[in-house]
């Protein structure tokens, strides 16, 4: 009997139309991955019952759901079905970059754009299809929605990104479900020394890294006579994040004390190239909620943690309807 092994395993996704119900066997997408922890979980009871003869009744089997990360890097194109999920809207069509490479954005790619919208807010779900083509086993997971995607940018290294999922239920086959399924397209992938972030539209100095959560707080409940719930509920999107930097004055720490709001943005490009893809993150308000400095015989660094809260990046935009909105994240994606 073969053993599975990690290098012959691959992730299929694809978006559902109906919640819970399989998607087109022909639409899925190979996602790259670094890990993946998704698994069907089973909640288990055992009886608190005394007996005579010291010993228990059999545990039963109750709830089930699936939960679990997809982990991989950040490239351009390969995540953006998440972050509309993650964000409830969708992208538009293709605008000229919001951050620009160059001075005027000569030759530079254009990009979709998605925001959190006012109203008329997506649920997206997603049927993952879990492949060990060594052992014949597929593991379907249906109405799976983002509860969270975590992303994390070091200045020498690839930004990761983690997609966090609550589904319904899990099933099992010897044969794969999706057909003919292709790798999901991306760019090179994003790293921060290909990077830009500018703090109230100034380009920010000595940047040691910089975090970002988009959090849905997923949940979903038991109800009598179901192995499954029938719905997984997403609340509010909450953005929250940090960046780290050099210590070199108070005004990190004046910024907590005072509590103005500013803004970030955070570009990060496919290589040194104009015309290369990219994609731009932006947070037209936040609020830093604390700042912490480290020690030791070094340059120190500050850490300092905030919270997104919607406001309007570019009133007077020639670029996109889409910034002159009141909104918590904005996002811009060359192969979106």
């Amino acid at each position: 009997m073969s053993n599975a092994q990690g290098v012959k395993r691959k992730i299929v996704v694809a978006k559902e139309t109906t919640f819970g119900t399989k998607a087109t066997k022909t639409a899925g997408k190979i996602i790259p991955r670094t890990e993946s922890t998704l698994n069907t979980v089973f909640d288990s009871f055992s009886s608190e019952e005394i007996r005579e003869n010291m010993q228990r009744s059999p545990s039963i089997v109750g709830f089930e759901k699936v939960e679990g990360d997809l982990k991989g890097e950040l490239a351009a194109g390969q995540w953006s079905a998440f972050f509309a999920a993650a964000l409830r809207g969708s992208w538009t069509a293709a605008k000229d970059p919001i951050l620009k490479k160059t001075t005027a954005g000569t030759g530079e790619k254009q990009g979709k754009i998605l925001i959190i919208p006012e109203t008329n807010h997506t649920t997206d779900s997603f049927t993952i299809e879990d492949i060990f083509a060594d052992i014949n086993l597929s593991r379907v997971y249906l109405g799976c929605r983002v509860s969270k995607i975590s992303i994390d940018v070091q200045p020498n290294g690839i930004a990761s990104v983690t997609a966090t999922f609550l589904g319904q239920r899990g099933e099992e086959s010897a044969v794969n479900y999706f057909t003919n399924s292709a790798e999901i397209a991306q760019s090179a992938k994003l790293a921060g020394i290909n990077g830009q972030l500018l703090v109230n539209g100034v380009k920010a100095a000595l940047i040691t890294g910089f975090k970002l959560e988009i959090d849905l707080n997923a949940s979903s409940e038991a109800v009598l006579g179901e192995k499954y719930a029938p719905d997984v509920f997403i609340g509010t999107v909450a953005v929250s994040g940090s960046f780290t930097m050099y210590l070199q004055d108070k005004s990190m720490i004046d910024a907590v004390r005072s509590g103005n709001g500013l803004s970030l943005a955070l570009r990060m490009d496919a290589s040194s190239d104009t015309g290369t893809d990219y994609v731009t993150f932006i947070l037209p308000g936040i609020k830093a909620t604390s700042v912490d400095i480290d020690d030791g015989a070094k340059n120190l660094i500050q850490t300092l943690n905030f919270d997104a809260f919607p406001a309007v990046y570019d009133s007077a935009s020639t670029i996109a309807d889409e910034l002159k909105k009141a909104t918590t994240l904005i996002i811009q994606d060359t192969l979106a």
